[in-house]
């Protein structure tokens, strides 16, 4: 894929996420854990596969995680559910912005700019890693 433009920084978030951890929250809270942490779209695509139900949502999380890294803000002031990740038709897996998430990244490029998102998982027996690198670009 080319990029819209030139690199002007470029940011990296990693995460782990311990698997049970997850399947004792969804447990303990059932769908109210679920919608409070993912989108929509991502409950659809977790639930879908019963064998890596929990696998796929600890995965999701770790994203998430590693996205408010490289995004440098923490969960200050962007919500769970700000921060979604999608497949594109390649199954390529990706992070998408909504809501504060994206008024904050707006507010950094401005006009003139634009950003780009690659994400890599990984999943071991009770873990599962992600890395998000953030493109910011200028746009030429």
């Amino acid at each position: 894929m080319s990029l819209p433009g030139a690199i002007i920084d470029m940011r990296l978030g990693a995460d782990v996420a311990y698997v049970p951890r997850f399947a004792a929250g969804w447990q303990r809270f059932g769908d109210r854990f679920l919608t409070k942490i993912y989108t929509q779209a991502e409950r659809d695509y977790c639930l879908r596969s019963a064998p890596h139900t929990v696998s796929r949502l600890a995965g999701r999380w770790a994203a998430k995680e590693a996205a408010v890294k490289a995004l440098g803000t923490g969960w200050r002031g962007v919500g769970y559910r700000d921060i979604e990740v999608v497949r594109r038709a390649s199954g390529e897996p990706r992070i998408c912005l909504h809501g504060r998430a994206e008024l904050l990244l707006r507010g950094w490029v401005g006009t003139s700019g634009s950003w780009e998102w690659r994400l890599s998982f990984s999943h071991d027996r009770d873990y599962a890693f992600a890395t998000a690198i953030l493109l910011l670009l200028r746009v030429e």
